[in-house]
């Protein structure tokens, strides 16, 4: 009886170990995501560190998504409680809006902007994209032409302090021009600052709600972001929000944040396929997002490892004698992690900065400079010390130090013994006087 329970012990131990490695194996080794879209990436929400890429940097149309910079814009310059007018190039806007599918509004018909921003976002409404740049140039009766010129030279403007260097946009809303562009990194570095403002948080991940004007049209809105919705099959409830967008020319575009164990991810995925249910984009961020939550950073240099050895003269003595050389260990005392993937690899940089060294106040808890990795679109600074003190040099001169004491001790010894042969001598003279 006892034999038969320690067998079924250790059959019951190698299977479960066997199914733990291949849990592990599946969860550290996990494939690549199968994406139909052309390019996408995942970036770290709080850091912008590209965790995952595919084609990042591969001219796109990014279609609706360009709504995010209008949105960033208008949140720059307004309020939600301000109260904005319909415009003539608003009404211009072709399907895909307010008055075109919803309810017929006319020029000069005032909304909030609050309404505006749903309509905006929730919706993809192309015409509220152009009630924001009208209103922002502060001239509704524009048209279309003029709007679109002179609002293209802001979002270019922002997408210059952005320090984006592949997107050119000319329409308010992605309406395709042939020189209305971006990359899928671009996107992601928009959608970045997007999302870290609250009002846009807040308008994205609003499921439903109702676009209302001053005059009392109440009309019902429903995110287009299908992983949002409970009842959509591709529901996520780590989604938080996120931005559709399609023309035949960009195809289908989304791009969305997550928030899974207080860890954020942005996810862009651009010219998918437009399936028969308009779910594929869906299924391509889903694939993206659930293999980068699998990803883990790569270390560089573990805590308390050496990055790098330094020389350092000094003299034993401080102020005088002879000048020594000590190689002095630096370490970083928290791991130097990076996301391993091509484009991390091919342009990441280590840049060391060593403050001046003063091996008298040499201190193992005291930083002596700054380790940097560079990556793209992120910097992350690390504290250099030594692994030597003061002590260390102290004790590594004792032997010295004791022959320098002796020396001392045996010259006072000396020098003690002729004064007191020349006073004796002195008192014996005055003896004989």
């Amino acid at each position: 009886m006892k034999h038969k329970f320690i067998s079924t012990l250790l059959s019951l131990s190698l299977i479960f170990s066997a199914s733990s490695n291949v849990f592990a194996a599946s969860t550290v080794n996990a494939s690549a995501p199968e994406l139909a879209a052309k390019t996408a990436v995942a970036i770290d929400a709080s850091t912008g560190e590209v965790i995952y890429s595919k084609q990042l940097d591969e001219k796109i149309y990014p279609a609706s998504t360009t709504k995010l910079l209008t949105a960033i814009l208008f949140t720059e310059n307004k309020k939600p409680s301000d109260i904005l007018s319909y415009s003539k190039s608003a009404f211009d806007q072709p399907t895909a809006s307010i008055n075109k599918d919803l309810h017929p509004l006319k020029v000069g018909e005032k909304i909030s902007a609050d309404n505006v921003m749903k309509g905006l976002l929730m919706y993809s409404a192309n015409d509220m994209a152009y009630v924001i740049a009208s209103n922002l140039l502060n001239n509704i009766n524009d048209t279309d032409a003029d709007t679109t010129n002179k609002f293209s030279a802001i979002m270019n403007k922002k997408v210059q302090s952005l320090g984006l260097k592949n997107t050119h946009f000319v329409t308010a809303n992605g309406l395709h021009d042939p020189n209305h562009y971006s990359t899928a990194y671009d996107m992601s570095q928009i959608a970045k600052v997007a999302f870290s403002n609250d009002w846009i948080l807040k308008t994205i991940s609003t499921q439903k709600s109702t676009f209302a004007t001053v005059d009392g049209i109440n009309l019902p809105l429903e995110n287009r972001n299908k992983l949002i919705l409970p009842k959509e099959s591709v529901y996520d409830q780590t989604c938080i929000g996120g931005k559709t967008g399609y023309t035949s020319e960009a195809g289908k575009c989304l791009i969305a944040i997550f928030n899974r164990n207080g860890r954020k991810i942005i996810g862009v995925v651009m010219d998918s396929l437009y399936d028969q249910k308009d779910l594929q984009a869906s299924k391509d961020m889903e694939n993206l997002i659930n293999y980068s939550y699998t990803l883990t950073p790569t270390t560089l240099y573990k805590s308390g490892s050496k990055y790098t050895t330094v020389k350092l003269s000094y003299k034993p003595f401080k102020l005088f004698g002879p000048t020594k050389t000590v190689d002095v260990p630096l370490i970083v005392k928290e791991n130097v992690n990076y996301f391993k993937n091509p484009v991390n690899d091919a342009e990441k940089v280590l840049v060391q900065n060593i403050s001046n060294i003063n091996p008298w106040k040499l201190n193992t808890d005291t930083s002596v400079g700054t380790l940097t990795l560079k990556e793209r679109g992120v910097t992350k600074n690390y504290k250099l010390y030594s692994s030597l003190s003061t002590k260390d040099l102290i004790s590594d001169n004792k032997l010295l130090y004791g022959a320098s004491a002796l020396a001392i001790i045996a010259a006072l010894a000396i020098l003690i013994t002729l004064i007191y042969k020349i006073v004796k001598l002195f008192t014996r003279k005055k003896t004989y006087f």
